[in-house]
């Protein structure tokens, strides 16, 4: 399921016993969970657990009335999916989960309830910008690094990247080897009720995560002579599926990253990160325009 798409729900019922089905609805939920440092009056600081839950769709469909003992009725009907996010995230810090809720009211007031879980996937234009930022270094004193090619600054699940990391060493250094790393970046700009600041310290709500999705060796462990310029073509897998888009909603926020780091015995290792838009939703002809389906029993 797409954000922006909608998703047809069919729902099964059979009578274990003669029932009478009076109202019946359908409720699309989201919860968003995420972590973010909390300060005490001793000045430490610790990770708290912000939950919320939202029904943003609820929806009548006609109810099958009086089923015999051992008949079944189906019911059906449409959900739209909101375009302003967040969609499905599965992070370190942020956990974002749907579901479709389908509530029966029978008669004498007993009510029956079936949950199921869906995934929603982005397009992640929340971060559109990203791919327009340059790219950051870190250490760089000793070599100069720079990705003079790559496939795209689009991350789509199994599509892999490509590229050419061109190696430029200003002084004689040993390394234990290159690679390039596929990264996942969150960010939590404050807690709840708080205004989201870049800036603020992990006492004032900041918290940062990273983790490494994909890697791959591009060079090997020598000697890098100043002067020469040495180009590494990289191959980087892209997982199937991708835990989370590219999202930037106010304090809540994921990056990915393409990374190229020299590692370095004893001594801080150069790298340099170019930021990447990761999209989940899937960018094939049929799926495109495609409402989604959901049945359950």
């Amino acid at each position: 399921m797409i954000e922006g798409n909608s998703l047809g729900v069919t729902i099964r019922i059979t009578a274990l016993r003669p029932a009478l089905i009076e109202h019946a609805e359908l409720t699309l939920i989201r919860k968003v969970n995420y972590t973010y440092g909390r300060g005490n009056i001793y000045g430490g600081v610790f990770p708290a657990r912000e939950r919320t839950t939202e029904l943003l769709t609820t929806v009548t469909v006609q109810a099958p009335g009086a089923i015999p003992a051992g008949q079944t009725r189906v019911l059906s009907g449409s959900l739209s999916i909101p375009t302003d996010g967040p969609a499905s995230v599965r992070g370190d810090l942020i956990d974002v989960g749907w579901s479709v809720r389908c509530v029966l009211h029978a008669a004498g007031g007993q009510i029956i309830k079936r949950e199921r879980l869906i995934d929603v996937q982005s397009w992640g234009q929340t971060s559109a910008t990203d791919i327009g930022h340059p790219p950051v270094g870190e250490h760089l004193g000793q070599v100069a690094l720079e990705f003079i090619a790559l496939s795209s600054r689009v991350l789509e699940p199994g599509t892999p990247l490509t590229g050419v990391l061109r190696v430029r060493p200003r002084d004689e250094i040993s390394t234990r080897g290159v690679r390039v790393q596929l990264v996942r970046c969150e960010e939590v700009w404050g807690g709840p009720g708080q205004v989201a600041d870049p800036d603020a310290s992990e006492s004032e709500g900041y918290r940062h995560a990273e983790a490494v999705t994909a890697a791959v060796v591009v060079g090997p462990a020598g000697m890098l002579t100043p002067g020469t310029v040495v180009d590494l073509p990289f191959t980087v897998e892209t997982p199937a599926g991708l835990p989370a888009p590219s999202l930037s909603i106010g304090n809540l926020h994921v990056r990915w990253e393409i990374r190229a780091v020299v590692d370095l015995p004893l001594r801080l290792d150069p790298r340099l990160s170019l930021d990447l838009l990761a999209v989940t939703a899937s960018r094939q002809p049929s799926d495109s325009g495609r409402p989604g389906a959901l049945d359950t029993d």
